[in-house]
């Protein structure tokens, strides 16, 4: 199973389970995949009515899934240090549990 195909069962189980932190997590690592995935248009594409048509998306290899997934951890650890250093501890513990779901993803083969 891909990490895409993994992180959308982790999805709906976290949805049903009600782990609303976790479904924050997924949904971010959902959109940094889907966003890398999206093409660059150009005049040449057609145009539907409602604005640009659908276009293939880029096929990710797995090494780039987990350069996002690495790049979406150190910057939540990141923003962990900043929020502790100007005085949110709380806000630093947050963001450092969700870094931490996040590398647990990184661990997993994909």
């Amino acid at each position: 199973m891909s990490l895409p195909q993994r992180l959308k069962a982790d999805l709906s189980a976290a949805i049903r389970d009600g782990d609303t932190p976790l479904v924050a997590v997924i949904r971010t690592l959902l959109a940094a995949i889907g966003n890398a995935e999206a093409v660059e248009l150009d005049p040449s594409h057609p145009r539907d009515v409602q604005g640009w048509a659908e276009v293939p998306r880029r096929r990710l290899a797995p090494e780039e899934i987990r350069g996002i997934v690495r790049r979406e951890a150190e910057e939540l650890l990141a923003a962990a240090v900043e929020y502790e250093q100007h005085g949110r501890p709380d806000e630093g513990a947050r963001l450092r549990r969700s870094a931490a779901q996040v590398a647990r993803y990184l661990a997993e083969p994909f």
